[in-house]
């Protein structure tokens, strides 16, 4: 890119170089001929120009055809994946709402009875052992065996 620009700065500044020597010519020696000869070499360069003006913009039709043409598959691709996205949250919401459920039920069936069994038949123990004169707790018997392991 940078070397075509400086091949448009040079061709620029030869073509005002030509066109001012050709102008200053044409005055000092009177010569209206050499006048139109410059005068017909811009209008050619105009021309040229403005030649080389439709051909890019020729090109750039012609690329932004080509993107669109790519970008449209590139869009459904993209709206394929958002759907499959949207399935797949949707999929992980219901399975996170069935494991919720699952351990409420569990927690409400089965662990909760258990465990207030166990309280029963724990309290109940303790009880027994409160009448029958054999109160021991927890702790005693935790303190009893560190004296054990320690001696």
């Amino acid at each position: 890119m940078k070397s075509a620009r400086q091949f448009l700065y040079v061709a620029g500044l030869v073509l005002l170089l030509l066109i001012f020597i050709g102008i200053v010519l044409a005055v000092i020696f009177g010569a209206l001929a050499v006048l139109y000869v410059f005068l017909i070499v811009l209008a050619a360069f105009l021309i040229v120009s403005t030649l080389l003006l439709v051909y890019s913009l020729l090109m750039l039709m012609q690329t932004i055809s080509t993107m669109g043409s790519e970008v449209k598959p590139l869009l459904a691709s993209v709206q394929e994946t958002v759907g499959i996205v949207k399935d797949t949250v949707k999929t992980a919401g219901h399975t996170v709402s069935t494991i919720g459920s699952a351990a409420q039920l569990t927690k409400d069936l089965a662990l909760a009875p258990s465990v207030r069994s166990t309280a029963a038949l724990v309290a109940g123990v303790q009880m027994l052992g409160g009448f029958f004169g054999k109160s021991r707790s927890r702790l005693q018997d935790r303190r009893r065996q560190q004296m054990k392991a320690l001696r």
